[in-house]
């Protein structure tokens, strides 16, 4: 791997023209989420990247084979700071962004890039990435590479994710959760309704009906308390909708529902990649609340992941209560912040403190219920704004389609 060669372009159309490359990249990386796929950060790029500045860099082996890859994005930001993101951070809530290489070539990959953005410290002020698993080599490597050209860094907890291993069986599973016996009943009691049915969606014909189930429950949820964080209206679900046929086109899509009384009154928005179920998104009736459907629906998907031999069961990101009664085991995740010795990256970061210092004061006087309302409106107004500015940049990316 000493021959490795890294190169850059700044050029949208380049995410198209790697589809195949980047494919088989991504199924020689153990452990990559769907997230670093480009049936995701393709279409996530068509739906929000706009006129922002893309930085594709590519490390390659002596005969020219894509070895690693690592997708940032320019970030709006005030004072001419010159800030780059990794591509899919933000209002669709990926977890686990990291650079991409094959497994045996990946110290050296890491290494080749890390250098390769230290090189290039003049053409950046802030690299912000945001989502790294927590422990990534790529943390080390990063830093190691700019602290010789005399950039600063910081390493900030990001969020808790969840889950457990599959081993043994559901029902010795099911034995240590607290709501065991209130599930066994809502079970029962379900199951005895008219039309009670559970289907698992997972086929490119099958995706846009159990997706707009899925959206329209998901709505239902969050509509009494100001609307949702996670997938809010407008651009999140248009993007969920483009892509959700490309993630089942590649067998990793399922998409879970419950019906009861002719219509579907639970969702869950699953991916499956290596032995791994990621429960990224659910839904359910209000009026239904009761009877607990949501729990059901995700104590199914748990016994799926048995039966079906399954290896992980990852929650991603939050520690809500419901996921905490079936997990054993959490990972984290974190940003990683390293600031060029300009000028504009030295005020950005006194910015930061001075906005850090005032978000926790306001959140310690206001209600916990206004403050999340707030967020989820910030949040839509995040999503709406790239939407826009995609828009604005007509044709930026040239690619698309299944």
């Amino acid at each position: 791997m000493s021959r490795l060669r890294v190169s850059a372009s700044h050029d949208p159309r380049r995410l198209d023209a790697l589809r195949p490359e980047w494919s088989a990249l991504h199924a020689a990386a153990p452990g990559a989420s769907p997230f670093l796929a480009w049936e995701w950060l393709a279409p996530w790029w068509r739906a929000f990247g706009g006129r922002r500045e893309p930085w594709i860099v590519e490390a390659r082996d002596g005969e020219g084979r894509l070895a690693g890859l690592l997708l940032l994005v320019r970030a709006p930001g005030g004072l001419g700071v010159r800030r780059f993101r990794l591509l899919g951070n933000g209002v669709t809530g990926a977890d686990g962004l990291d650079l991409l290489a094959r497994a045996d070539d990946a110290p050296a990959v890491r290494d080749a890039i890390a250098r390769h953005l230290a090189g290039a410290i003049d053409a950046w002020d802030v690299l912000e990435l945001e989502d790294l698993p927590a422990g990534s080599p790529t943390l080390d490597a990063l830093r190691r590479a700019v602290a010789a050209r005399g950039a600063a860094s910081e390493v900030e907890r990001g969020f808790s994710c969840p889950g457990f291993a599959v081993r043994g069986t559901f029902a010795a599973h099911l034995a240590r959760v607290p709501r065991r016996e209130t599930y066994r009943r809502r079970v029962r009691w379900l199951s005895r309704q008219p039309g009670f049915r559970i289907d698992v969606a997972t086929t490119p014909e099958e995706a846009p009906a159990a997706l707009e189930d899925l959206l329209r429950l998901h709505r239902l949820r969050w509509a009494a308390e100001g609307g949702s964080a996670g997938i809010p209206p407008g651009p999140v679900e248009a993007f969920h909708r483009a892509v959700a046929p490309l993630l089942a086109a590649r067998g990793w899509l399922r998409l879970y529902r419950l019906h009861a009384g002719g219509a579907a009154i639970a969702a869950i928005h699953g991916l499956e990649r290596g032995g791994r179920f990621f429960y990224y998104q659910s839904g359910y009736d209000p009026a239904w609340a009761a009877r607990s459907p949501g729990l059901v629906l995700l104590g199914r998907t748990i016994e799926d992941a048995y039966a079906r031999g399954l290896r992980d069961y990852d929650f991603l990101r939050g520690t809500e209560p419901y996921k905490l009664e079936w997990a054993s085991d959490r990972r984290e995740t974190c940003t990683l912040r390293l600031r060029a010795p300009t000028l504009r990256a030295g005020a950005d970061g006194l910015a930061r403190a001075a906005w850090r210092e005032a978000r926790e004061v306001a959140r310690s006087v206001a209600p916990r219920r206004g403050w999340e309302a707030l967020r989820s409106l910030r949040r839509i107004a995040e999503a709406r704004g790239l939407a826009d500015a995609a828009r604005r940049g007509g044709g930026a990316w040239a690619g698309g389609g299944r």
